[in-house]
Order: structure tokens, then C-alpha cells, then sequence
């Protein structure tokens, strides 16, 4: 990611209403799905400025993993010191250590996605659950992409295969962000189709930035009413595509796949 947006991000991540109304997301997909045991044992994979341990640390203990400097020094700057430098697809932990593991938003940065989703999986306890975030769509790509670094999007097929039929269980894969996708589908179209090629990446603009207080909150609003939808199913099409996997414990049978893409 360029260096100019960490700051940017830092001190929008807290606010925005995307950020907000993901980790509402995610933590209901979490209760719903994690061991009831507390407390677990939770690895945040790609913790970027620490916007996300908040929100975890409800499930147990928290270690951050990033593999950049300025990321690490801004999540210390909120506090955490349960920090780790770290970069899939290679992680300085023992396997199944665990309860859960996310990776929010971090394949798509990564060469080999079937790699890191292999290391995401081995540092994950049997019977753990691991969280993957991804963009959605190719045709969707931005400055937004561009400027972290993106190398893909995805669709919900090609983020089940990312795991290259690992023993799993699908609880949950979904796109998300569907209630406010035709608009922002409509305008990344129309900014791609008036785009004009620019070779000076400072120039390039992230989707991340403040927007006023009321939109504010009636987007965030909008856009985390989908925990509700997504407590009985999977939504048709977004912006994002997230998927929950069961890793199966010892005792289960290892060749068994089971997507449950309806869930």
C-alpha cells in the first residue's frame, strides 16, 4: 500500500461508515459461528493500523500480524501490544494455535492467494474458524485497487478454490455489501470509463476518505443491516465477498468437503 494512505486510513478507519459497518459484519458472523469457549485465541492476520481489535477482542485475546513497519507503529499507536511482525505466506507460529484466524482484505495484496489461504489454514486449531474478506469483481477494479496494491478481485468461486480443496466446511460464503452495490457499481463504471491513464501513483485517489456526517451514518446503517440477512443466507452479489470456514477437527473425516454456499 502507498505510504500516503496509512495515515489517511488511520484517522478515517475508526468513523467511516464502510469500516464501521464491516466489523459489525464480521462480529456477527463470529458469534455466530465461533467456539463458545472464551477466551479464544485470535489472530488478526493483516492487521493493518488496529481499526479491527476492538471489535475482536470481544472473542478473546488479540494478536496483530502485518508485515509493514508504519502499519505495526500506527496499531501501537491505538493501544495494542499484542504485535507481531509477520507476512503470509510464511508466519512465525506453530500450527493449529489458534481458535480463529482473519484475514481482512489481505489475499488479494498477495502473489500466491492459494499459499497464504494454506498458511492462514495451518496456524488455524481443528474445529477453529477462519475469516477471509476479499474485494468482488475484476470489472470493478479502481484507483482504489491500484493504489493498495490490489492484485485481484474476486468472485465467490474463485474465493472457495482459493482453498484448493483443503478439508473445510463453508458456513458462510457470501458477497456482502449488497444494499448500496448498484450505485457504487455505477459510479466505479463511469469513473473506469472516464479514466485516463496516469503514471504518477501520488496522483491516484483510495475510496477511503470522510464523508459527511449523515451520509455517514445512514451508509453504515444500510450497509450493516446485512448481519440480519446474513444469519440465514448468502447474498446474491457486493462489493465484498466474505467467506467463514469450519476446519474440521481430528477426529472428522479429512477427505470430506462441504461448501455450504447457501448458508
Amino acid at each position: 500500500m502507498h505510504e500516503q494512505l496509512y495515515r489517511d486510513i488511520y484517522e478515517t478507519e475508526l468513523t467511516h461508515w464502510w469500516a464501521r459497518a464491516r466489523r459489525h459484519i464480521i462480529a456477527s458472523s463470529l458469534r455466530q459461528f465461533s467456539p463458545a469457549d472464551r477466551p479464544l485465541k485470535v489472530a488478526d492476520v493483516g492487521c493493518g493500523m488496529g481499526s479491527t481489535f476492538g471489535m475482536l477482542s470481544e472473542f478473546g485475546w488479540v494478536v496483530g500480524v502485518d508485515a509493514s513497519p508504519t502499519a505495526l507503529s500506527f496499531s501501537k499507536d491505538r493501544g495494542h501490544t499484542l504485535l507481531v511482525a509477520g507476512e503470509l505466506p510464511v508466519l512465525p507460529f506453530p500450527d493449529g494455535v489458534f481458535d480463529i484466524v482473519c484475514a481482512l482484505d489481505v489475499i488479494e495484496h498477495l502473489d500466491d492467494d492459494y499459499a497464504a489461504v494454506r498458511e492462514l489454514w495451518r496456524i488455524c486449531k481443528p474445529g477453529g474458524l477462519l475469516m477471509i474478506t476479499v474485494p468482488a469483481y475484476q470489472w470493478l477494479w479502481s484507483e482504489h485497487d491500484d493504489i493498495n496494491e490490489h492484485r485481484r478481485r474476486y468472485t465467490r468461486p474463485r474465493l472457495r478454490a482459493a482453498f484448493n480443496q483443503a478439508p473445510v466446511e463453508h458456513l458462510k460464503l457470501s458477497y456482502i455489501n449488497t444494499f448500496l452495490a448498484p450505485p457504487v457499481m455505477l459510479v466505479r463504471l463511469l469513473k473506469r470509463l472516464s479514466r485516463k491513464p496516469q503514471k504518477d501513483s501520488s496522483t491516484l485517489k483510495s475510496d477511503v476518505y470522510p464523508v459527511p456526517k449523515l451520509a455517514n451514518e445512514i451508509l453504515q446503517a444500510v450497509f450493516a443491516s446485512e448481519a440480519i440477512w446474513l444469519r440465514y443466507g448468502a447474498l446474491p452479489f457486493g462489493i465484498s465477498v466474505l467467506c467463514v470456514a469450519r476446519k474440521p477437527a481430528a477426529s472428522e473425516n479429512r477427505n470430506h468437503v462441504r461448501p455450504e454456499d447457501t448458508k
